[in-house]
């Protein structure tokens, strides 16, 4: 009896609600149209949000350009293997680091028509934080997920605008400017070691030459002296001055020890190389005087790695070549990240029936406590 008595109370209760609802009904429609225009009028007016994404991957071969020749030649002179992969995956990891790098894109948005269009007439402190979206917020680089998204190869880059063709354009300009500044760190790196190699096989040109120039001076010193000694000991000829057996091995000796250092040569007391004779060390002094000095074929080869280097160095500096490629270009955002207009609206709408439902609901507890 009693839980029918309840359930009677309750149903009444309702109906009560209900009917109370139904007479405020002009103020729960005055309350969700209020919220539903407040909604509109946020909805038209809040700035909006375009996405353009693209994707990047290891440049192509074609992609490189006349700098893949160029490193290909440098390869070829120098006798080293040539890695064309290898060389992809570096100029794209420096893709990488500069558009990943806070600095590079700091850069690029200082001088960004985006940046100076909203950076317009604000302050310093303003602009400071316009920037700082810019670089930490608008723009996104995403490194995929082997597990989840084994299709992407490179990376997904995004960027997120005003209008639709603002975020197409400017994320273009930012790729295209990471790719400039990975190349120009990819020449400077390379002109290092360039430069490097040309240094070491310019000294080593160099110590040939300085190290052949010193053993022809010894050489004519050695002989002078001799020449000398042979002149006051009135010895013409050297086939004069040795015996049948054991002069061979004199003059054996005597020829051996002409390349030696002044200093450290036995000939450096004309004990041995005098006893030539005058005719024939002469004759020797002539040759070494009258030609070229005869170098190894070390020499050569280093002096031709020069020659064909010098004109490389050039072509480096002249030289272009992408350091990524497209998987998919910046695309041209055709539904906006928001706002959502219509969900906006509705949601207004429903604010303002729930909060007036609400307001006349606390209204009606607060008179039922007056009364009792």
């Amino acid at each position: 009896m009693n839980s029918t008595s309840i359930t009677n109370n309750d149903e009444i209760e309702l109906i009560e609600l209900i009917k109370v609802l139904w007479n405020k009904k002009i103020w729960i429609l005055l309350s969700a149209f209020i919220c539903t225009l407040i909604a509109g009028v946020y909805a038209f007016t809040a700035k909006e949000q375009w996405t353009s994404k693209a994707e990047v991957i290891e440049p192509k071969i074609s992609d490189l350009g006349e700098y893949f020749n160029i490193r290909k030649e440098y390869a070829r002179i120098l006798g080293q293997e040539f890695d064309a992969n290898g060389l992809r995956k570096s100029l794209f990891d420096k893709f990488n680091l500069m558009s990943e790098s806070l600095d590079t894109r700091e850069t690029f948005f200082e001088q960004s028509d985006v940046y100076q269009q909203i950076s317009g007439g604000k302050e310093e402190k303003a602009k400071r934080l316009i920037l700082s979206d810019l670089i930490t917020k608008d723009i996104n680089i995403t490194k995929p997920d082997p597990k989840k998204e084994p299709d992407l190869l490179g990376r997904r880059i995004k960027f997120i605008a005003e209008t639709p063709i603002e975020a197409q354009e400017t994320l273009q300009q930012f790729i295209s400017f990471a790719g400039k500044e990975a190349y120009q760190l990819e020449v400077e790196n390379f002109l290092i070691d360039f430069n490097e190699v040309l240094s070491d096989l310019t000294y080593e040109k160099t110590k040939f030459e300085r190290d052949l120039a010193i053993q022809k001076k010894v050489q004519l010193e050695n002989l002078n002296n001799a020449l000398r000694i042979a002149q006051k000991a009135d010895i013409k000829d050297y086939a004069k001055s040795f015996s049948s057996t054991s002069d061979n091995a004199l003059q054996a000796l005597a020829m051996s020890e002409v390349k030696l250092p002044l200093s450290d040569s036995k000939l450096s007391d004309g004990t041995y190389l005098f006893m030539l004779g005058e005719k024939y060390l002469k004759a020797q002094i002539d040759v070494l005087n009258q030609e070229a000095v005869v170098y190894p074929p070390k020499y050569y080869q280093v002096t031709a790695q020069l020659e064909e280097l010098g004109p490389l160095l050039s072509k480096v500096k002249e030289a272009k070549a992408n350091t990524f490629s497209y998987q998919a270009s910046p695309d041209y955002p055709v539904v906006k990240d928001k706002p959502k207009k219509a969900l906006i609206i509705v949601i207004g709408f429903i604010i303002g029936v729930i909060l007036s439902t609400l307001i006349i609901l606390f209204g009606l507890v607060f008179q039922n406590s007056r009364k009792e």
